[in-house]
């Protein structure tokens, strides 16, 4: 984690961002010691101890939190430590305009107050973002995974249709919106265009002002769409009544007509955030500059964030603390590292939880495919001849050298699920007298259902096979546990049995089989514990041409 903390601080030398602007004063500090993540206060004293995964900045109050562990949750604390929405949630983003976003397991994005109460639940959203001028922009998906953004208000009412490529958040009752073009422009509270999309990049206004980028090149508009600054930076940071810009590699300000006010000349440089001094690099140090160019902290250390109330984070070799303005440490450099949260919060007024994706799984129109008395039209009272005949294949169609026969192969079910079928039995044989082929009457021994899961339903299997063993009707549970790993159960009942197991997290297979079925051999490798079933004999498990599971791990000879 502390890797990736001082990537983001590297990165925020040279990408655009806006303004800090926050009415609300950074008080606690999310730090990281030996990998975990705890708070402390700007005289450095440690205030709730290094104890989370990770850690956000306080925001409405509540800071969000991740406990540790392999199945770690989302929760929110109070500035002394203590939970006070308890963590449950396998997602969330911060709080923001009194509202933040949760998502349990198979669960919708939920709009929660801060006491825990819920306030709705977003069902069709696939990505919700932060409420921002009291609206939240979702996402939606259609049946070929395209995704398009409209907005929300705090009631969960939705307000603007989903019909955009991308958005960013409403600012000042405007917002940038990306067409399918890939061009930019900026829409009011009602979704109607108010700024044509032109723009290859943009940001959110502050203050009146957007920067806004064409051909590579950073401009300023005003909330008319008018150029302020022409296009002709490599970079641009609305900061208060100056810009802060990179133009050949180097950094400085000018003013909101263009005009340079601090010359080009740093090899990186923060905002003044509306302070007196502003962090510039020298070499490879840094230091503090006013709005003449006058250093006032000599370069010496080896980041420095712009000041936040009277104090900057600063780092030194590879600790960090906390100077004030005359250059003197207020906190000395002891903490390896500091939540990215921190950043996106002091340079942008953001969160790096900001948004989260659905994890609801539609499990009803996945197992509707599944049909456990007529798989796919067919019966284990059809002989073969009548089995090809009903799905419109010849004898060409299968091999007499294999029991397993494919039907079909990655049948969509929707945008998170693919499903394949085939049935096992020995459908062709050769005659001993003309040595031809031919279609045999014997009947089938097992119809099998694999789905495939991605998208939001990814590693999602046993939920799935435990659904289908809730809508089983008319079948008595025999046996469930694990075999080599993975969940596994069999159900009998008055025509079949029914195998539910599965090859990967990804990937449940359900073996509808012949009442004759000898099922023993599947049922004595269930075992009750999961490790247990690891050590056990494998389960030799076929595999197609198609990818596709062949016939279940047991015999498949008939009880007489």
């Amino acid at each position: 984690m502390k890797k990736i903390s001082l990537l983001f601080v590297a990165i925020l030398t040279i990408v655009s961002c806006s303004m800090f602007n926050s009415n609300e004063e950074i008080e606690l500090i999310p730090f990281i010691q030996n990998g975990k993540y705890g708070f402390f206060d700007l005289e450095g004293k440690i205030v709730i101890n290094p104890q989370f995964e990770y850690a956000t900045v306080f925001r409405e109050n509540l800071a969000l939190v991740k406990t540790t562990g392999d199945n770690g949750k989302w929760g929110f604390i109070d500035n002394t430590g203590k939970i006070v929405i308890n963590a449950n949630y396998i997602d969330a983003t911060v709080f923001q305009n009194g509202l933040a976003w949760v998502v349990s397991e198979n669960s919708a994005p939920t709009a929660i107050e801060k006491n825990g109460e819920i306030k709705f639940v977003l069902k069709q959203a696939n990505r919700v973002h932060l409420f921002s001028d009291d609206l939240a922009a979702f996402s939606v998906k259609d049946t070929t995974s395209n995704e398009s953004w409209g907005f929300v208000d705090k009631s969960g009412v939705q307000i603007i249709t989903p019909q955009f490529n991308e958005v960013r958040d409403f600012s000042g009752n405007m917002c940038a919106v990306k067409n399918k073009d890939g061009k930019w422009g900026f829409i009011d509270k009602s979704g109607k265009i108010i700024i044509n999309y032109q723009f290859d990049n943009v940001e959110k206004f502050i203050d009146g002002k957007a920067i806004v980028y064409l051909d590579n090149k950073a401009g300023v508009i005003d909330n008319e769409g008018k150029y302020v600054i022409n296009p002709q930076f490599s970079r641009a940071i609305v900061d208060d009544k100056l810009i802060l810009i990179s133009q050949d590699e180097k950094f400085g300000w000018c003013d909101e007509e263009g005009k340079f006010v601090i010359n080009p000349q740093f090899e990186s440089a923060q905002p003044f955030n509306g302070g007196k001094l502003a962090s510039v690099q020298s070499g490879d140090k840094y230091g503090f500059i006013d709005e003449t160019a006058k250093i006032v902290i000599n370069p010496q250390f080896d980041f420095a964030t712009s000041f936040f109330g009277e104090v900057s984070l600063v780092k030194l070799g590879s600790k960090f603390g906390l100077i004030d303005e005359d250059g003197k440490y207020k906190v000395n450099p002891m903490f390896d590292g500091i939540s990215m949260d921190f950043f996106e919060y002091l340079y942008n007024q953001n969160s790096v939880k900001s948004s989260i994706e659905t994890d609801f799984l539609d499990v009803d129109a996945l197992l509707k495919v599944i049909n456990v008395e007529s798989p796919e039209n067919l019966s284990f009272n059809d002989e073969f001849n009548t089995i090809v005949s009903k799905l419109n294949k010849t004898q060409e169609d299968f091999s007499a050298y294999s029991s397993s026969h494919l039907v079909f192969n990655s049948k969509k079910i929707n945008s998170n699920a693919s499903y394949s079928f085939l049935f096992t039995g020995n459908v062709k044989a050769m005659s001993d007298d003309t040595y031809e082929f031919y279609i045999t009457n014997e009947k089938p021994e097992t119809f099998v259902y694999t789905i495939n899961l991605f998208g939001n339903a990814y590693g999602k299997a046993e939920s799935i096979q435990k659904a289908f063993e809730n809508k089983l009707k008319g079948f008595n549970l025999m046996k469930k546990g694990f075999v080599q790993g993975r969940y596994a159960s069999v159900f009998k009942g008055p025509n079949s049995f029914i195998i539910s197991w599965n090859l990967s997290p990804s990937t449940p297979v359900f073996y509808i089989c012949n009442p004759k079925f000898d099922i023993s051999r599947f049922l004595n490798r269930i075992k009750s514990d999961e490790e247990e079933s690891y050590s056990q004999e494998n389960i030799d498990v076929e595999v197609s041409s198609y990818d596709q599971v062949e016939s279940p791990a047991v015999d498949t000879t008939y009880v007489d």
